[in-house]
């Protein structure tokens, strides 16, 4: 779905490679090999000199190999991939099995930190730190979402500034029904605007897609009980009940980002047949959401599993949205219903 980073590898070190490695103090493991790790593993799709061959992308001078932000790069490894991607404009389509149960974090950041300095690669090296955080990612807090995307404009104070509305005091925000608020995040909106007697007409872009419902609920109930707010917080669920046409713009962003590469802008399927059309889908259109929310969570086929990547509730928006696009008329979902599913 999304345009993920093309690759890559692992798997354990042999022990014809460890019993060559250094020797090391008693009791203390020793450090994996990533060139044994690639060697035995990886070269026979992505070849020993990183060129890649057929479906399989190359590794060497592979833009999102050498990013300096490895998360991408990752949770690719963790997590797999499958569907087409392109790289240094060629399209490939080699699948790439997960690894997260079948590598260590410090195997995994060895193969990593070898593929991304061999060949005419120079990136930094990845730490098993990085890949520990990976596999269990601490959700940001809504204080750190607000300084990263909202304090630029509103102010760290939440005054806001002469084109952009204060938060602290804004009857808005504070609303005992945070519906409005919440999908003013969601969708953004322009115009005019009144608070507490000024008149401000900047620009509040859309946050769908950009951030999750989980992170949309972080910073909501921040800003809720931030400076001299006294509002209750927001929760996920109440992001995701906001109604369907908010979930629904939620999960639009989701599927274009996600989705769109193998399924088609207009849910008219690729690949020559690969991947299925969406719109009209008797599966997606069914009364019962069950047997999708189950595709979408566990994956089939080429169909990756997206249980674990994405949220309950970003996992029943983009449901919501397939569900009521393209002609489709089944109803939404809720994100209830997509954490039930087992």
């Amino acid at each position: 779905m999304h345009r993920f980073i093309p690759m890559l590898i692992a798997a354990a070190v042999m022990a014809a490679a460890v019993s060559s490695a250094p020797r090391h103090p008693a009791g203390a493991a020793p450090a994996p090999d990533g060139k044994a790790i690639y060697t035995a593993r990886c070269a026979a799709c992505h070849q020993a000199g990183g060129t890649g061959a057929g479906p399989f992308p190359p590794l060497a001078a592979n833009d999102d190999v050498t990013a300096a932000d490895t998360a991408s790069l990752i949770a690719t490894v963790l997590n797999g991939r499958s569907g087409p991607i392109r790289v240094n404009g060629k399209t490939y389509g080699g699948a790439m099995p997960a690894w997260a149960d079948r590598l260590s974090n410090d195997e995994i950041a060895a193969v990593l930190s070898y593929v991304r300095s061999a060949w005419s690669n120079h990136a930094a090296i990845v730490t098993a730190d990085q890949v520990a955080l990976a596999r269990s990612p601490r959700a940001p807090t809504g204080a750190e979402i607000f300084a990263a995307r909202c304090a630029a404009c509103h102010q760290t104070n939440g005054r806001g500034t002469s084109q952009y509305p204060p938060l602290d005091g804004n009857p808005h925000v504070v609303a005992g029904d945070g519906g409005a608020m919440i999908g003013t995040i969601v969708n953004g909106r322009t115009g005019a605007l009144s608070v507490n007697g000024a008149t401000f007409d900047s620009r509040m872009p859309a946050w769908r897609g950009q951030l999750s419902n989980a992170d949309i609920a972080a910073v909501a109930t921040y800003v809720r009980g931030a400076w001299s707010n006294k509002a209750s917080g927001v929760s996920e669920q109440q992001v995701a009940a906001a109604g369907p046409a908010v979930s629904s713009a939620v999960g639009a962003a989701i599927y274009a980002a996600k989705c769109s590469a193998c399924h088609g802008a207009s849910g008219q399927g690729g690949g020559h047949g690969m991947f299925p059309t969406l719109a009209g889908d008797p599966v997606v259109n069914a009364a019962d959401a069950g047997r999708m929310l189950a595709v979408i969570s566990h994956g089939r086929s080429m169909m990756p599993a997206w249980k674990g990547q994405l949220s309950p509730g970003d996992i029943a928006a983009v449901a919501t949205y397939v569900r009521g696009a393209w002609g489709n008329k089944a109803g939404p979902v809720s994100e209830q219903e997509a954490a039930g599913v087992k």
